[in-house]
């Protein structure tokens, strides 16, 4: 399929081929109809990728803060490695949309094979010709609307949000800065709603358009007599509220509304405009008590960004008006013929020709526009599921082939530059959640394809061990999948989320090595570090039990995360396996019980409890303590483990510097960077694959693991002890 794609560190926009999205549960795969580019939006995304580095900076000075604080920890290299890379990713563009449902995912309500629907969100609703959309970013196109309507619905539901905000009813005057499409939208609304409006712009064309979407008064934001003309307006009063549509980083706008407000008038923010220009300007507003308000165009009445996401919504009772019901909503105006969108609708492309669009916007053509629709082939080519790559390896001889499923950020960072660099590493298929991301890694990283099917790798003849990335609830299919194929399986942790899941592994595992040497490996990196490695040889010889102490500055995670949904298995499930194995490692001996206490969360289900301290027993009497905690503060290293035994101890400090105590001395070793072993680790891997050697941590202790952080939440769920037993 072909999907628009923009270099943010180039700015340059591209047409291209890569795979169909992934179907994914909770939502459904939809073919695109009509796409709305949505001018101020994306041009303001196109401004700021042009710019340079510093001029990148300065748009984002909370993007420079987050990037300081990951250099503070893990060195400035690795630092800027990561965000190098992440520059050069393609961006996907457009953000509403209209088309018809193609596939449907199980636990998807609400819409069948068939349908006309409007999509919504940043990452779903792309310039492309098949898109993933959860089902509460999907509205039903109802009868009387055309999809080229619909494709406004997104962009029409910001705008009910705003007018939402400013809580206006029939007769009251209100402002729109900004006739841009948002603004054009919010006048014809407002004007459905029977409120007088006065609307201001810095260009004539919007002006005149706002005229006839209904606004009672335009005006030129150098007009003179603009003030004066809406003092006639108002009856000298002033207005009700103003609703500020414009994206700009000027002061302007609240200057303006300051002056046209009348006393306890309401001002609502639409545009995209930086909380420091707000501050800024705020002491304008004391004087006449303005009730200041903001209306986040990325998410129209959603207090939590991944909650529609998941395939939940809000109780109706709590929250009146969601994203999806602002769209419906929208439709509906649309249906009862209230809103006339022919009339901004200036532009319309043939989708193959989306970049002559761009230079519209661009300012490359000369011309007006404000509606910029793109339209769809309703008849195009079977999608192909396999777009080549550019492998930088021909021949395979004596070579591991390497397929992988999931390329997020931590397997772009942690996996993908030490598979590429691995002599004895050919790399043949990539599959990701979204196709542009896996032809962008499937180019820059050399396989030969990427897929846009998980099938594709798993079968692929040249393929020898499948490399899996993807998010917690996917981890056991696809370890199955690759093991029902005989393939060697290195997956990230966890490998699973409960004991049916495990259970259904063992299962294939077993079957495999029925006729196969096939080999599994959890990416428990941390044994694997250079300073592990020295930490462990302290305790050489060791034949009575020692103490570990682990613990983990885990730290706050916001709730719209992906790792807070619960069916992703909760944060210890997915993370604390790491631990429990550095314990087996280090003790070189079996869990068999285990005791958790955690601090109360009644808001919290045991499993996502994430402030817990778990007591491991080991087969030989050694004791590990796990102490996880998210409510420590983030300046603090993440993680410190303490060794104690034959008159000696030891602290490993966060991967960068080992301290051992032996016989009254102090010995001292530092790392010139973080290094938690994940190069070790592969290496290791793919070089027992290579010499028929058994995995790098033993199945039965990989099996071990699993079942002792199940039973870790167990026991903290039954408040007793639980024996780790089998599965």
């Amino acid at each position: 399929m072909k999907q628009i794609t923009q270099n943010y560190k180039t700015g340059k926009i591209k047409l291209e081929e890569v795979p169909p999205p992934l179907l994914k549960k909770g939502g459904a795969l939809v073919k695109t109809s009509y796409s709305l580019i949505s001018a101020g939006t994306e041009r303001a995304t196109i401004e700021i990728s042009k710019k340079s580095m510093l001029g990148k900076a300065r748009a984002r000075p909370d993007l420079v803060k987050k990037v300081l604080a990951t250099a503070k920890k893990t060195g400035f290299k690795k630092t800027y490695d990561i965000v190098m890379n992440r520059l050069n990713a393609p961006v996907p563009l457009g953000y509403s949309l209209a088309g018809e449902v193609e596939q449907v995912a199980e636990g998807t309500a609400g819409v069948t094979v068939g349908d006309k629907v409007a999509c919504a969100g940043a990452g779903y609703a792309n310039h492309a010709e098949t898109v993933f959309v959860p089902q509460n970013l999907m509205a039903k196109i109802p009868a009387g609307v055309s999809e080229k309507e619909a494709a406004f619905a997104t962009v029409g539901s910001i705008a009910l949000h705003g007018i939402r905000q400013a809580n206006v009813s029939l007769g009251d005057r209100v402002g729109v800065i900004g006739l841009g499409l948002v603004g054009q939208i919010t006048v014809a609304i407002l004007k459905a709603q029977g409120c007088r409006i006065v609307g201001v712009d810095l260009d004539e064309y919007p002006v005149l358009a706002a005229k006839k979407m209904g606004a009672h008064t335009a005006l030129l934001r150098s007009d003179s007599l603009l003030q004066a003309k809406i003092g006639k307006e108002t009856n000298g009063i002033g207005l009700d509220a103003v609703i500020i549509t414009a994206g700009t980083s000027s002061n302007d706008p609240f200057e303006l509304s300051s002056e046209i407000l009348r006393d306890k008038g309401t001002l609502v923010v639409v545009g995209g405009i930086r909380m420091e220009i707000v501050k800024s300007v705020s002491s304008l507003f004391y004087a006449k008590e303005i009730d200041i308000k903001f209306s986040r165009s990325y998410g129209p009445g959603r207090y939590d960004p991944n909650y529609e996401e998941r395939g939940l919504d809000y109780p109706i009772g709590y929250v009146r008006w969601t994203e999806k019901r602002n769209m419906e909503c929208f439709l509906e105006l649309l249906a009862s013929k209230s809103l006339n969108l022919e009339q901004i609708i200036t532009h319309t492309f043939p989708f193959d020709d989306a970049l002559k669009a761009y230079e519209l916007i661009e300012g490359k053509k000369d011309e007006p526009y404000l509606g910029v629709i793109l339209e769809y082939r309703k008849e195009t080519a079977a999608e192909s599921l396999r777009i080549p790559g550019k492998p930088k390896v021909k021949s395979f001889e004596g070579k591991i082939g390497v397929g992988m499923i999931g390329a997020g950020n931590f397997a772009q960072a942690n996996i993908l530059p030490f598979l590429e660099k691995h002599p004895d590493v050919i790399l043949t298929g990539i599959c990701t959640s979204k196709g542009m991301t896996a032809k962008n890694i499937a180019d820059k990283s050399g396989f030969a394809f990427a897929a846009g099917s998980t099938n594709e790798i798993v079968t692929d003849k040249d393929t020898d061990a499948v490399f899996i990335a993807t998010r917690h609830d996917s981890h056991s299919r696809y370890v199955t999948d690759a093991l029902n194929e005989h393939k060697h399986v290195f997956v990230e942790k966890p490998f699973c989320l409960n004991r049916s899941e495990l259970k259904s592994i063992v299962e294939a595992y077993q079957s495999a090595r029925e006729t196969d040497e096939v080999s599994v490996l959890v990416g428990y990196n941390r044994r694997f570090a250079p300073l592990s490695t020295q930490l462990k040889g302290a305790f050489e010889g060791a034949v009575s039990p020692i103490t570990v102490v682990y613990r983990v500055n885990a730290g706050h995670i916001p709730m719209d995360n992906w790792y807070q949904d619960p069916s992703q298995g909760g944060r210890f499930i997915g993370e604390g396996g790491h631990f429990i194995d550095f314990g087996q490692f280090l003790t070189d001996s079996r869990p068999v019980r285990v005791n958790t206490f955690g601090l109360p969360c009644p808001d919290k289900a045991s499993q996502m409890n994430d402030n817990l301290v778990v007591t491991v027993l080991m087969e030989n009497g050694s004791v590990l303590s796990v102490v996880y905690n998210a409510s420590g503060d983030s300046a603090m290293p993440k993680e410190r483990v303490e060794v104690f035994g034959l008159n000696r101890s030891a602290i490993l400090d966060d991967f960068k510097s080992l301290t051992i105590f032996k016989e009254g001395k102090v010995k001292k070793i530092k790392s010139f960077s973080q290094d938690k072993g994940n190069k070790n680790e592969i290496d290791h891997f793919i070089e027992s694959l290579k010499h028929g050697e058994k995995s790098p941590i033993s199945f039965d202790d990989l099996v071990l693991n699993s079942l002792t952080t199940f039973a870790a939440i167990e026991s903290f769920e039954k408040k007793s002890q639980i024996e780790i037993g089998t599965i």
